[in-house]
């Protein structure tokens, strides 16, 4: 997020392009697009200052788990958040992946301009609230059939109950909690327990427990780079759940999903916006009566997400934008 504009620029000068004729730019939350524009513009072609620029804005700085960092203006760096907020001020158009990194960037961004008060009232009211330029278009998440992905069919028939954890292991996906859930119910259901996602060189606490203590009931553990073996762990599951403190869509779950798996899923984050009102509260206490509905009420729900609709949907937008700009002149 720092150095990302000058980054920019040197590839562009490396690939022999100085970016001339490009009808728009596009850049990720990961970038200061305000900076961006400026370095294009100078470095290369000053008719660059005048590209129309659309943000995807795929997570935000300014909200963070309760009890990850200390309160205050100096718990982290607010200025990678401040950054965020100069990227939207810069674009003509801002597409969010969900409502709640939208409306929780909002909100985390007024908690740190508390801490400014000497900021213009008009302009502090700007960055707060959302402006007309700014949609939520779900990422694009590339699925196959759930009868497609089972080569071995019969290997999700055994009467246990398969659930499956996507996430990396870290703190901020919950490994504590997915331990206590662990702790409650694998005995007590038969749960048999897939746990994906990308490990890193320290291992949580929780983890190594969850890993020893449920050994007996856990069939797979362990980042799965091959994505056809990937899959086929999601279509061998019955649900998938999470226990993320912090997540801005959650392409994980939403492949697990589409895949066929049921949703056990907290009230919290992104995870209401992406499943119907049958599908919520579901667990495998409370197993939904007719699972085909609900895997249908899902698919349903989730189509706008699904590849390639979901690309056609950002390029339309995209392309609106340039229509406008060269309307104007």
């Amino acid at each position: 997020m720092r150095l990302g504009a000058l980054q920019c620029a040197q590839a562009l000068e490396d690939r022999g392009t100085s970016g001339a004729g490009a009808d728009a730019i596009f850049a990720t939350s990961l970038i200061g697009l305000a900076e961006l524009r400026a370095v294009l513009a100078q470095r290369f072609d000053r008719s660059l200052a005048s590209v129309p620029a659309v943000l995807y804005m795929h997570e935000n700085q300014a909200v963070y788990p309760e009890g990850f960092v200390p309160e205050g203006p100096a718990a982290h760096d607010v200025q990678f958040a401040m950054t965020n907020a100069l990227s939207v001020e810069a674009a003509d158009l801002v597409l969010w992946n969900s409502r709640w990194n939208q409306t929780s960037f909002r909100k985390g961004l007024g908690r740190i301009l508390q801490h400014a008060p000497d900021l213009d009232a008009a302009l502090a009211r700007r960055l707060r609230n959302t402006s007309a330029r700014e949609v939520v278009a779900w990422p694009p998440v590339e699925v196959v059939p759930r009868s497609r992905v089972l080569q071995n069919p019969e290997a999700a028939a055994t009467g246990s109950i398969r659930v499956l954890w996507p996430h990396r292991w870290e703190h901020d996906k919950g490994p504590g909690e997915l331990l206590s859930l662990a702790d409650e119910w694998t005995q007590k259901l038969g749960i048999r327990w897939t746990i994906l996602g990308e490990r890193f060189r320290k291992v949580p606490e929780a983890m190594k427990v969850m890993l020893e203590r449920h050994a007996h009931a856990i069939d797979h553990a362990g980042f799965v780079p091959d994505r056809s073996a990937y899959l086929e762990h999601l279509g061998r599951c019955d649900w998938v759940l999470s226990t993320a403190r912090h997540e801005f869509f959650g392409i994980a779950v939403v492949e697990a999903l589409l895949c066929g798996c049921l949703p056990w899923l907290p009230d919290r984050l992104s995870y209401p916006e992406l499943l119907p009102a049958i599908a919520r509260g579901l667990s495998p206490e409370h197993p939904p009566r007719e699972p085909a509905a609900v895997r249908a009420a899902i698919a349903e729900h989730l189509r706008g997400a699904v590849a390639p609709r979901a690309v056609e949907r950002i390029d339309d937008l995209i392309e609106q934008v340039i229509r406008d700009r060269a309307s104007l002149g």
